[in-house]
C-alpha cells in the first residue's frame, strides 16, 4: 500500500469514527431527554441518567461524565 493509499484508510477510518461518536450523542441525547439511559449490562439493563442496575453497571451517561 504506498503513502496515498494509507491517507485514505486513515482519513476514512477518522470520518467513521466521527460519524459514530455524532450518532452515540444524538442518541444519548434523547435517552436523556426521556429520562433513561442504557448501560453496558449484559443483561441490557436501562436506568435513569444518574442511576446503576442491579448488577452494578452505571448509565452511560454517569460512565461518559455527562451528570
Amino acid at each position: 500500500m504506498n503513502n496515498e493509499q494509507t491517507d485514505l484508510s486513515t482519513n476514512d477510518e477518522q470520518g467513521k469514527r466521527r460519524q459514530s461518536e455524532a450518532e452515540l450523542g444524538r442518541f444519548i441525547e434523547i435517552c436523556l431527554d426521556e429520562g433513561w439511559s442504557p448501560t453496558k449490562c449484559p443483561k441490557g439493563c436501562i436506568v435513569e441518567p444518574d442511576g446503576v442496575c442491579p448488577h452494578d453497571f452505571k448509565s452511560i451517561a454517569l460512565e461518559l461524565g455527562l451528570i
